[in-house]
C-alpha cells in the first residue's frame, strides 16, 4: 500500500482512475486523514506527473 497525506494529490489520483483502498486517521495524531492506494508503477508515474506540475 502507498500512503498519501495530501488531499489534493489523492484527488488528482482519483481523477486518473486510481481507487482509494482505505481512508484512516493519521497515526501521528495530527487529526488529518491519510489515503491508502494500491502501490504500482502506474501510481508512481502518476505521482511523478503531479509533482512535475502536469
Amino acid at each position: 500500500m502507498y500512503v498519501i497525506r495530501s488531499m489534493k494529490l489523492a484527488g488528482f489520483l482519483m481523477q486518473k482512475g486510481f481507487v482509494i483502498l482505505k481512508l484512516q486517521n493519521d497515526r501521528n495524531g495530527t487529526g488529518r486523514n491519510v489515503f491508502l492506494f494500491n502501490e504500482s508503477t502506474d501510481l508512481t508515474n502518476a505521482i511523478k506527473e503531479y509533482r512535475e506540475g502536469a
